[in-house]
């Protein structure tokens, strides 16, 4: 599959129960997505809920309804997106395609140049830390469910422009004009990556039971037996912790749903641009992480570095520098004869700027580079 295919730190808008007939519209001359095997997996439990974790976890619980995980996936008649999208339109620059965003009875719509028929919003996907992007999606001719990425994306910045790869866009009619076009297998990895729980029956997702965001057991595995032995009073052994995992399966357990090198194809380059989008793809190519068994920390244990040393993933994301770089210096302290110090800056400088630094996929979006190197 195409790098820029799937998942890309965006969100997502969906837009759902389309008619049989407004599928065949939508496909004429444009085709149908090739299928590929799901590499997302499910692995929650319907009756195991944040809320059953938040009875003995309940400030974990708090802190991460406000950090990215906790917050990727929502719904169209939200005042947060219709004050982002609704009254909005974007036209493609050497194109008449124009789009159009509107407020029906308090949920999200668009209307295309290239497309007669006004588009729903329903199911909003992501956290919007780097962009929003509507999905269109219906049941194809087999029942099952199919989605568009859409053209036009919001950013964080607050722009309405072209979705990322897609500013090059030159159809002008039907649906080929409306974004690029998702399978089944597709479609349910975006789910997948979003919702904690996604249940479906032959290729159809069941919404009415679907899990939305990133919940506690997408990422500790065992979270369901842990919680159901607490339940009945038996003894347990504690949740799974990532730092109990070594550097390596931690970052492949990130990977999941943040790419792993594997799914990429071909050989990784440092001066690949895309690569800078997939921080589970970059960081394990590091000097850093390679060599980090060779360093022994202050503390006498050995140094560590996963996604999970410098992200609190129940947290917001943490924005300050200091805190980031704090972390290499445990390691690049050459006086106490652990890794080399920088030849080119002092110990109190942002190492981030040189060595890590924001590359800009288009002109409204920056992604960090985690292939941390000497450039």
């Amino acid at each position: 599959m195409n790098r820029g295919v799937r998942y890309w730190g965006g969100m997502i808008l969906l837009a759902a129960g389309l008619s049989a007939g407004l599928f065949a519209s939508l496909m004429r001359k444009s085709g149908s997505s090739q299928d590929h095997v799901p590499i997302v997996q499910s692995r929650a439990q319907a009756a195991v809920t944040v809320q059953i974790c938040a009875e003995c976890h309940a400030e974990i619980v708090a802190s991460f309804a406000s950090a990215p995980h906790g917050r990727t996936l929502h719904r169209g008649d939200e005042p947060e997106i219709l004050a982002r999208f609704a009254g909005r339109s974007f036209q493609f620059p050497g194109s008449s395609t124009r789009i159009e965003f509107h407020a029906d009875a308090g949920k999200l719509s668009l209307t295309s140049s290239t497309f007669a028929q006004s588009l729903p919003v329903d199911w909003i996907f992501g956290s919007g830390t780097h962009a929003q992007t509507p999905l269109i999606l219906w049941n194809d001719a087999r029942g099952q469910t199919s989605a568009i990425e859409h053209s036009v994306s919001w950013y964080a910045g607050g722009q309405i422009a072209a979705t990322l790869g897609m500013d090059g866009l030159k159809a002008s009619v039907g649906g080929e004009a409306l974004g690029r076009h998702w399978g089944t297998a597709e479609t349910a990895n975006c789910f997948g990556c979003h919702a904690t729980y996604v249940p479906a029956q032959e290729g159809q997702i069941d919404f009415d039971h679907l899990q939305p965001n990133i919940g506690c057991v997408r990422c500790h595995f065992d979270a369901a037996t842990h919680a159901r032995g607490m339940a009945g009073g038996a003894e347990t052994k504690p949740i799974e912790r990532f730092a109990a995992l070594t550097p390596a399966e931690s970052v492949f357990r990130c990977g999941e749903c943040h790419r792993r090198a594997g799914e990429l194809g071909g050989e990784l380059k440092a001066d690949d641009p895309t690569i800078v989008r997939f921080a589970s793809v970059g960081l394990p190519q590091s000097p850093c992480f390679q060599r980090q068994a060779e360093v022994t920390l202050a503390n006498g244990k050995p140094a560590r570095l996963d996604c999970t040393t410098c992200h609190d993933p129940h947290r917001p994301t943490e924005q300050d520098w200091r805190n980031h770089t704090r972390v290499c210096l445990e390691c690049h302290d050459s006086a106490q004869g652990r890794a080399i110090d920088c030849t080119h800056a002092p110990r109190t400088e942002n190492c981030l700027k040189c060595h890590m630094p924001a590359v800009p996929s288009n002109d409204f979006l920056n992604f960090t580079d985690h292939w941390i190197r000497v450039r």
